[in-house]
């Protein structure tokens, strides 16, 4: 299952992201989007998760939480 996450810190890494979402389940990747040009975070990322049922879990308890001080929004891809 691959999740869109948005809102994050402008300091958030992959591992950030990774640990947070490791919590529910296996995570195969986890990845913060960032500007090609600057390398800076573009505040969203993509989770992609092992078990549907462990992504769910894990939308429903992360979604429109804080985290370094930002409410996140965690909503499934449509892929």
């Amino acid at each position: 299952m691959i999740i869109q996450v948005y809102n994050l810190s402008p300091d958030f890494t992959d591992k950030h992201l990774r640990k947070i979402f490791e919590a529910f389940g296996t995570v195969l990747n986890a990845e913060v989007s960032r500007n090609p040009f600057n390398g800076r975070s573009n505040r969203n990322g993509m989770v992609e998760m092992l078990k549907t049922e462990d992504g769910e879990k894990a939308i429903q308890l992360l979604d429109r939480s804080i985290v370094e001080g930002k409410i996140i929004s965690v909503s499934p891809t449509n892929k």
